[in-house]
């Protein structure tokens, strides 16, 4: 199978790729001990609120991530043309 087809079936996932550095370990670890501050602190309103709100973050975070990926590969595909 062809790289691009691997892509396309799913087989190579880019984003799983990515090796994560120090500094994203940390701040992915602050993010989990805030949201178990807010998670044990707010009341049953508030908690919905924070978790729809953190649904918008990564349903967002996802859009971005694919927008990325496109622009990448879009660049990647005028290099190879040049």
């Amino acid at each position: 199978m062809s790289i691009l087809e691997e892509l396309w079936y799913g087989n190579i996932k880019p984003c799983e790729d990515k090796e994560i550095s120090d500094e994203e370990k940390k701040l992915v670890e602050l993010m989990a001990r805030h949201q178990e501050y807010l998670t044990s602190t707010l009341k049953d309103k508030e908690l919905d609120v924070l978790k729809k709100y953190v649904e918008c973050v990564d349903e967002y975070t996802s859009l971005v991530e694919s927008q990325a990926f496109e622009i990448g590969f879009k660049l990647a595909v005028r290099l190879l043309n040049e």
